[in-house]
């Protein structure tokens, strides 16, 4: 129905009484200023649009359309006060609102989400009716706009919507979530790491992160997931969520499952704290091959500070875990040299022949007198050992 109409049926139903023709001089009053707002919402300039939005509200329902309007004006302050004026008018703006989220224009949409913020409570039930609508633009609107009020309720509502058809509606739940905070989200999320749009696994994997603890443990069991993009994502996530997840992580380095070891040791690694060098070195021997391994390139990406005790498992550990320490030395390089060079003059023959076996495939300069030392050694598997490293760095540095 047009203003003018409106204001007619107001006029006629107010005719009526003792009063008709006090009630008639107010409504013609009241129909020449709404005339004039709404001339200057739809024609006039800068300052006259931005004096009529911010004064229509106390109008209400016949000018939900012109404002409507007023959310594609090309100027940013006549959209903001054409929301806010909206956000004021309340529950009768709210259908028409809905409606206009079908608007391409990423600013249109932005300041049409603001109003119904705005209006708040009764806007919740039509948004949740709108996450199931036709049309693609509104549901994702609607998605957006109830996880900007933070809705609880929407919950499980958007754990639907994760399905949905349109990749746009499926990211906008996801980012939904990160708002709500709510752990009943994280498995929902953790499936979305496998969505078939990069977008979308994005914005689940960063929504997991700032879920923090709720999201840790199923992020550890999803270590194992059968997708390997779950299980790639998974780690991402605990990497990125950091300290909060390096206890639990280290717990899981108990598990009976060799793969959640393996991939709690390569998470522990990538996040680099000292705290996990303990607890790694003492799955040196694993059973498992494929976590031995882990764990030597995990106790290598934590660096200088697993050195001392590499050093000691070098030297007092059984044969398996001696020879994952001495892998784990080579891999950090140049700065295992010192150490090693200060067990050349070990007690124990095999130490030292071990220790001179590193420094050549180390290949660092530093050793050559040292090593050189150690060609008069009294056991002959020594000298040959420190012979053989000497050749090995004279070939690198050409020295």
């Amino acid at each position: 129905m047009s203003i003018t109409k409106k204001f007619l049926n107001m006029f006629k139903s107010g005719k009526d009484g003792k009063d008709g023709e006090d009630q008639e001089a107010r409504l013609r009053a009241q129909k020449e200023r709404s005339d004039n707002f709404l001339r200057a919402l739809t024609e006039g300039d800068l300052d006259a649009r931005w004096s009529a939005v911010r004064s229509v509200g106390d109008l209400g329902e016949p000018f939900i359309e012109p404002l409507i309007g007023g959310l594609k004006d090309e100027y940013w302050i006549i959209r903001r006060g054409a929301a806010d004026t909206l956000g004021k008018i309340g529950q009768p703006a709210v259908e028409p609102l809905i409606k206009a989220l079908d608007e391409p224009r990423d600013d249109v949409r932005q300041e049409t989400i603001r109003a119904l913020q705005l209006i708040g409570e009764p806007a919740v039930e039509p948004l949740l009716r709108a996450t199931k609508h036709t049309y693609p633009l509104i549901r994702r609107g609607a998605i957006q706009a109830l996880g900007i009020m933070g809705e609880e309720r929407t919950v499980g509502t958007l754990i639907e919507c994760l399905k949905d058809a349109d990749p746009g509606v499926r990211y906008e739940c996801a980012v939904a979530f990160g708002r709500i905070g709510d752990a009943r989200a994280v498995g929902p999320l953790i499936e979305t790491l496998n969505d078939t749009r990069e977008h979308v696994r994005t914005a689940a994997m960063a929504t997991l992160v700032s879920l923090g603890e709720p999201a840790i443990e199923p992020l550890i069991r999803a270590l194992i997931d059968v997708n390997e993009d779950v299980c790639r994502r998974s780690m991402l996530a605990l990497v990125t969520l950091g300290e909060p997840a390096i206890e639990p992580l280290i717990r899981a380095l108990g598990e009976t499952n060799s793969g959640i070891r393996r991939g709690a040791i390569e998470a522990l690694g990538q996040i680099g704290n000292t705290r996990a060098i303990a607890p790694v070195i003492a799955l040196l021997d694993d059973p498992e091959r494929i976590v031995r391994i882990e764990v030597v390139k995990a106790l290598a990406a934590l660096g200088v500070p697993a050195i001392a005790p590499l050093m000691q498992v070098f030297r007092q550990g059984d044969a398996r875990t001696r020879t994952a320490a001495m892998e784990a030395l080579w891999m950090l390089g140049q700065p295992a040299t010192t150490p090693l060079i200060m067990v050349l003059k070990d007690d124990q023959s095999d130490v030292r022949k071990r220790a001179a076996l590193l420094l050549g495939e180390i290949g660092d300069q530093k050793a050559v007198d040292h090593l050189t030392g150690l060609l008069a050694d009294e056991n002959v598997t020594v000298r040959r050992e420190a012979f053989e490293a000497l050749e090995m760095i004279k070939k690198r540095t050409g020295a």
